[in-house]
Parts: structure tokens; C-alpha cells; sequence
């Protein structure tokens, strides 16, 4: 007899949602270590890293044609599979992240411009925008799925 309380008791929708998620969490954590350490490594020697040469430091051609085959090949494949095995409630979830991201970076990144223009700001950075819209997109989709 089978211990039920040992028992899988999520469908095959779930585990697939689940496992698409780690894997993409996963290929993230390797771009993301692959990028730290790319970014050591092309420093001149005896140079101390900054905090912010993950972010602006050049990287061998090589190693931005690899990382950008990889964002731009794997992440869609993986998040095309997602979409069709979410069930309604994370997809609703998503679409009203997605949606709460689009007006922070449809509205941000023109206040952004006109406070750059009037010398208030440094010119738009589009590692803050990224960030700005993945978080707000996270924080909202965590949000609708969890509470």
C-alpha cells in the first residue's frame, strides 16, 4: 500500500511549471557566475574589481556571442514550453506582472529622459531598466500567484 502522504499530489502540469522554472533559474545562475567571472578575468592585472564591472566592464567577442546565443536561443525555447504548461491562475498572474512592467518601464524611461535633459539625472542606463521591469514583473507575478 502507498503512503499517501508521500505521494507527488501535483499534476504533470505543475511539476513541469515547476521544473522549467528551476532550469531557468539554473541557466541564469551560470550566466550570472560566467559573467563574474569573465569580468575578473579580463581586468588588468593586479586591478582590483569594482561593483560594477559585472555590468560595464567589455567582454571577449567570443563570450558575448555565446552568452547572447544562449539568452537569446534557450530562454525563449524554455519560456515558450512555460506557457504552455502554466495553468489560468499563474498565467493571469504573469500577464498582470508583465502589465505592471510595462508601466513602470512606459512610464519610468520617459521620466527618466526628461529629468536627463534638465540635468538632474545621468543619461538612461539600461541595466536599471531591465532591473526596474524584471523586479516590478517578479514582485507583482510572486504577488497574484502567492497571496
Amino acid at each position: 500500500m502507498t503512503d499517501l502522504s508521500k505521494r507527488d499530489t501535483r499534476g504533470p502540469s505543475e511539476r513541469a511549471n515547476r521544473r522549467l522554472v528551476a532550469i531557468s533559474g539554473a541557466l541564469g545562475g551560470v550566466i550570472g557566475a560566467a559573467m563574474a567571472i569573465m569580468s575578473v578575468v579580463q581586468l588588468p592585472h593586479g586591478a582590483k574589481p569594482g561593483p560594477l564591472d559585472m555590468w560595464t566592464s567589455p567582454l571577449p567577442l567570443w563570450f558575448a556571442i555565446v552568452m547572447a546565443l544562449v539568452w537569446g536561443a534557450f530562454l525563449p525555447i524554455i519560456s515558450w514550453r512555460w506557457h504552455r504548461v502554466v495553468d489560468e491562475h499563474e498565467s493571469r498572474a504573469y500577464r498582470d506582472g508583465a502589465l505592471a512592467a510595462f508601466y513602470v518601464v512606459g512610464l519610468g524611461a520617459p521620466v527618466w529622459w526628461f529629468l536627463w535633459r534638465g540635468g538632474v539625472l545621468p543619461p538612461l542606463q539600461v541595466e536599471w531598466m531591465y532591473g526596474a521591469l524584471m523586479a516590478s514583473c517578479g514582485i507583482v507575478w510572486m504577488w497574484r500567484k502567492y497571496a
